[in-house]
């Protein structure tokens, strides 16, 4: 499961799937994530781009457990 406090790195070498939400984001920051952010926590990430770091953690577990299916 992914808490705000992990780092983005972490989440992407334990769930790859979780990159394609990632990638989503990019496009909406206009910036890369995994290019700028690898080594920061979620929270940290979602408070520099000004997202909702509820939403993403959701959106992030539901791309896990998709996956698990």
């Amino acid at each position: 499961m992914i808490t705000k406090d992990m780092i983005l790195l972490d989440i992407v070498e334990k769930h790859a799937v979780t990159q394609d939400v990632f990638h989503q984001y990019d496009n909406i920051i206009g910036s890369c994530i995994m290019c700028e952010q690898l080594f920061v926590s979620l929270a940290e990430m979602s408070e520099h781009y000004g997202l909702d770091a509820e939403k993403l953690v959701k959106e992030l577990n539901e791309a896990i457990a998709k996956e698990t299916e």
